[in-house]
């Protein structure tokens, strides 16, 4: 389904089901588009696992808390053709290094969640001890 593919800016959003992680972290490696990716869970081993390769793909990934356009103070920035448009030199070398991040909502499950990865050093990229 064509759908499936396209760049979602809602209010229709496609639903797949996939039997284990490998299927849903292929579609996002062969998407075309890497804005945002959400992850809901409380299992730190679980979010560990998507969020190194996620990164990679996608500028901003959420954990608990559905894709969204803010907060203000938060870049809107996309990876592949997200980022369509970059054509200098310059330009292309910015776009190569756009930063990626972890957005989550500032409560205690999330702080237990993300200080567990932290101190149980799992993670490539969740790994700064400075958590809210």
């Amino acid at each position: 389904m064509l759908l499936y593919r396209e760049e979602q800016f809602g209010p229709v959003v496609p639903v797949m089901p996939f039997d284990d992680i490998a299927t849903a972290l292929d579609y996002v490696v062969t998407s075309d588009h890497g804005q945002q990716v959400s992850i809901f869970s409380n299992d730190p081993a679980l979010v560990r696992q998507l969020v190194d390769p996620l990164v990679n793909q996608v500028c901003r990934v959420n954990i608990n808390c559905q894709c969204q356009r803010g907060p203000d103070i938060f870049p809107f920035t996309g990876r592949k053709d997200s980022a369509e448009g970059t054509l200098s030199v310059t330009d292309a070398l910015r776009s190569f290094s756009i930063r990626s991040m972890i957005a989550t909502k500032q409560t205690e499950d999330s702080k237990h969640l993300l200080d567990s990865i932290v101190k149980g050093h799992t993670s490539n990229f969740i790994n700064t001890g400075f958590v809210f």
